[in-house]
């Protein structure tokens, strides 16, 4: 079987502080805690989708 379509992804990771020292006390509740390999980090994930044939983003 060959595949000769698809959708190429890339995900990365913007980050956030994760200290709770501002004026409500408390962390950005859009945020989230996950792990790349063996570190954990504080942000959101960013992912991207691009059609391999028409090179559409999406």
């Amino acid at each position: 079987m060959k595949v000769s379509g698809g959708t190429i992804v890339d995900a990365t990771i913007i980050s956030a502080p994760s200290s709770t020292k501002n004026k409500e006390g408390k962390r950005d509740p859009e945020m989230r805690q996950t792990r790349k390999g063996n570190q954990w980090y504080f942000g959101m994930k960013g992912h991207i989708g691009v059609d391999s044939k028409t090179k559409l983003i999406h």
